[in-house]
């Protein structure tokens, strides 16, 4: 799914939000320090969350990066990989973000089928999610990071 909206923040203050948040998720993940130089050409670490009462791991990857200009994250799990991205562009002194996300699954299941028909009977309330986060994004950052 792909969607492209104007946003009310610079792509420099949106950006650094996602690397920021990234670089958080690492150091809680791996107890590692980095910067942003680091996930310029890609990142791979592992996080574990909760699932279903047992801890599972997801195989993240950060990256390429285009400072300001383009941030894409992968993950994967024994059963589904997902990849999504940020680009922002700029025209007539205007903002926008493109984001773009893509799941598939490892295998065939029932569960995933019926998973995958339902996203598509549902595509425009998943499109207000999506636009629905990204507004709630630009507002968190006006009101926490951006200028700082």
């Amino acid at each position: 799914m792909k969607v492209t909206t104007e946003i009310d923040v610079n792509p420099k203050a949106y950006f650094k939000h996602l690397y920021s948040r990234s670089l958080a998720d690492i150091k809680k993940s791996t107890g590692k320090d980095l910067k942003l130089k680091d996930l310029i050409d890609g990142y791979d670490y592992v996080k574990m969350i909760q699932y279903k009462k047992k801890e599972v791991p997801i195989r993240m990857h950060i990256g390429p990066l285009i400072e300001n200009k383009f941030f894409q994250v992968s993950y994967e799990t024994a059963e589904t990989k997902c990849l999504y991205y940020y680009d922002f562009s700029t025209v007539d002194d205007r903002y926008y973000v493109t984001y773009f996300e893509d799941n598939n699954y490892k295998e065939e299941t029932v569960g995933n089928y019926l998973g995958n028909l339902k996203r598509s009977f549902t595509r425009k309330v998943i499109e207000r999610k999506i636009l629905d986060n990204i507004e709630l994004t630009t507002t968190y950052i006006k009101n926490h990071e951006e200028d700082k």
